[in-house]
């Protein structure tokens, strides 16, 4: 009996320290070899971090001197006077605007157009055809024209010899026509025009435009190359059957270089038509970058300066074309022209190069 107890108070032990040992494992589990384990982090909605914005500095106002407006101007062969007579418009609009601006020239018209659509340019004095091809573009609109000898714009004037007995249908008078071009321009049907170049506008296309839109066949013209040319080639008879010429702001027969060697030239080439004034001199245009109000403060002063003496020999030298006053003019002044030359195939980009 004494050893069945002894051997009881083992088993008793061993049971009470089993129990303990299970409850320590319980209390504080022992980690287990296996895989990694996965962050619970919650992930960014679009599986990237979200960028923190970046900073972005807003650009001077036009005007500001860290961003001045320029007005730009084609030519090829500036002069020392240009460059002052340029300066000195700039200056005179800066400190009546109190706004930076500065003139700038160009080589070509490719670059000048190069600096509109990046938004170098905000301004810029075009002639015509380069108006013609930055409009087309949507580039720049028109705000002022020039006014030169009396007038902004000009026509043509188709001229025969006296010799060939054509009926003339315009009046001295008054400088008009006195029928329409579609009857008058019949008499040229199948003949043979003189005419300047074919990078000419007034001298070449709008002549042929005329034609074209009165469904009048003829020869291929001579280019001359010259107005001169044309009058000499036609006076001397045998070279074309009419030619045509600028108009209303002057006339090349009455030019010192042709009268003094042909003093019967007007007799002897009469006018047969003349067109309207439809080919604008030239025009300030405004990039269709710049804010409207900008475009009318330029405008507004500009016509005012313009009406001084001084003012119009600064404009004559900037622009190296005799100015008599700058004018308000809009795109719609260009557009008897863009019709008319409808009904050619001009390449304007030709006409500028």
């Amino acid at each position: 009996m004494l050893l069945s107890r002894k051997a009881l108070r083992l088993l008793l032990f061993l049971a009470i320290a089993t129990t303990l040992i299970g409850c320590e494992l319980v209390s504080n589990p022992q980690p287990t070899l296996g895989p990694p384990l996965v962050s619970q982090e919650t992930p960014w909605p679009d599986g990237e971090p979200t960028p923190l914005p970046t900073y972005t500095p807003t650009s001077a106002p036009l005007g500001n001197p860290d961003n001045p407006i320029i007005i730009g101007i084609i030519n090829i062969n500036e002069s020392a006077d240009q460059s002052d007579a340029l300066a000195q418009l700039s200056s005179q609009l800066s400190g009546a605007l109190q706004w930076s601006v500065q003139p700038k020239v160009f080589q070509d018209y490719l670059s000048l157009e190069l600096a509109l659509q990046t938004g170098e340019l905000h301004f810029a004095w075009l002639q015509t055809a380069e108006y013609l091809l930055a409009s087309q573009k949507e580039l720049v609109s028109s705000i002022l024209g020039v006014n030169n000898l009396g007038v902004s714009a000009y026509g043509i004037q188709y001229l025969a010899h006296r010799d060939s007995e054509l009926t003339e249908y315009f009046d001295v008078g008054s400088n008009t026509a006195t029928s329409s071009p579609e009857h008058a321009l019949q008499q040229f049907a199948g003949m043979r025009p003189c005419l300047t170049s074919d990078k000419s506008l007034a001298g070449y296309w709008v002549p042929l435009a005329y034609l074209a839109q009165s469904n009048i066949d003829y020869q291929e013209p001579v280019q001359t190359q010259s107005y001169n040319a044309n009058l000499r080639s036609l006076y001397i008879q045998g070279v074309c059957g009419f030619t045509s010429t600028y108009a209303i702001s002057a006339d090349p027969r009455s030019s010192s270089a042709v009268i003094s060697d042909l003093p019967d030239v007007i007799e002897k080439l009469p006018v047969i038509w003349i067109s309207p004034p439809i080919i604008p001199n030239r025009a300030l245009a405004a990039s269709n970058k710049v804010d409207l109000a900008i475009q009318a403060r330029v405008s507004e002063f500009l016509l005012s300066f313009s009406r001084h003496d001084s003012a119009k020999q600064i404009l004559s030298t900037a622009l190296q074309y005799e100015v008599s006053a700058l004018v308000a003019q809009n795109d719609n002044a260009f557009q008897t022209l863009r019709d008319i030359l409808n009904f050619t195939q001009i390449r304007l980009l030709d006409l500028v190069q």
